[in-house]
């Protein structure tokens, strides 16, 4: 009797066992099981809008990646987003974003690349954009499935109108800076605030400019002095007039173009220590030598009294610091001197050394 009723209670508790397992899958199960996920590419970074004369820039970098970190080979192109709100008025959570273009990753006809880097222009198809809004983008890119990566970051910047370009730019070459001058906008009374300061942009041929200006901020007189370039170069400068005081900044269009090519006028220091030693028919000359960087050489001259003007003793500068006049005549009293001479294409001059004499014996 005993070992039936363990029997069966042994039987009970594996049949509920068994019901139990038999219930746990069915806990589980929350439905059919979800698709993958599409890989598309990561979203555009580095956007960045900027204000110009009739519209505004935007730039962004292209994508290397898909959104599960696999390498981005299937990029077909861009799609550009704009929205509109006027100046003063307070953005909506949701802005309304509108198509604007669509620009193709290679060999794009209505932009420009520069290595990763996109370039577009919003001009409203040459028109130029209305003034006083605030405009809005984002960026998506596409692959050639046709799918479309998450949103970049929105980025926003204002467009009031322009301010008038300033006149009379003119420049004045030195030893190793160019001055600028130019006059406000004749446009712009004093006063009426359209013009907070000026930008100066310098380039290397005539309409090329680089897109930051030489001032690290806005120019708030009509004179800007450029101390980085090199003599013997030839720069080309404009200046814009801005209306707001941080960047992206809202310039006028360009100032009418001046070149300037800045010299080397400062001529070496003069030789020092200049020693002449008499022999027979012959006058052996002994200097200190200079250690300026562009020094070409050395000049010598002789002055023979009453004579006031010297004579030229070297046709070209020498490099050495030593030199024998073969031409002294015997019994003859001459005053020597020397100078230094540099590489510039003025060919600089130092002033004579102290004039040494000296009777040939």
């Amino acid at each position: 009797m005993t070992r039936r009723l363990g029997h069966a209670r042994g039987c009970g508790a594996m049949a509920i066992l068994a019901a139990v397992l038999a219930l746990l899958p069915a806990c589980g199960r929350k439905g059919p099981p979800l698709p993958p996920r599409p890989v598309v590419p990561a979203a555009v970074g580095n956007l960045r809008a900027e204000p110009r004369e009739a519209g505004i820039v935007l730039s962004w970098t292209r994508p290397t990646l898909n959104t599960d970190n696999s390498p981005l080979t299937d990029l077909l192109e861009f799609r550009l987003f704009r929205a509109t709100l006027a100046l003063g008025t307070r953005a909506a959570p949701t802005s309304a974003f509108s198509f604007l273009a669509t620009v193709r990753a290679d060999a794009p006809k209505n932009a420009g690349v520069q290595g990763s880097l996109y370039v577009y222009r919003d001009e409203a198809g040459g028109k130029g954009l209305p003034t006083g809004h605030q405009y809005r983008y984002r960026v998506q890119a596409l692959n050639r499935r046709g799918e479309a990566g998450a949103s970049s970051a929105d980025v926003a910047v204002d467009f009031p109108a322009a301010p008038p370009a300033p006149v009379g730019l003119r420049a004045i070459a030195g030893d190793g800076t160019v001055e600028l001058e130019w006059q406000a906008p004749s446009a712009a009374p004093p006063g009426d605030g359209s013009v907070k300061g000026y930008n100066v942009y310098r380039g290397l041929a005539l309409g090329t400019y680089g897109p930051e200006p030489v001032n690290g901020r806005p120019v708030t007189g009509t004179r800007f002095r450029d101390v980085g370039v090199q003599n013997e170069t030839t720069y080309h400068y404009v200046v814009r007039s801005v209306a707001n005081d941080q960047p992206p900044w809202r310039e006028s269009v360009d100032s009418t173009e001046v070149s300037a090519t800045p010299q080397d006028y400062t001529p070496p220091a003069p030789p020092r220590g200049l020693i002449a030693i008499p022999g027979e028919g012959v006058v052996a000359l002994t200097w200190d030598g200079g250690d300026e960087r562009d020094l070409l050489g050395y000049v010598v001259y002789r002055r023979e009294p009453p004579q006031l003007v010297p004579v030229r003793l070297t046709e070209q500068p020498i490099p050495g610091t030593t030199f024998t006049d073969r031409t002294a005549r015997r019994g003859a009293t001459y005053l020597y001197a020397v100078t230094a001479m540099d590489r510039s294409v003025r060919r600089n001059e130092s002033m004579p050394s102290t004039e040494v004499p000296v009777t040939v014996p």
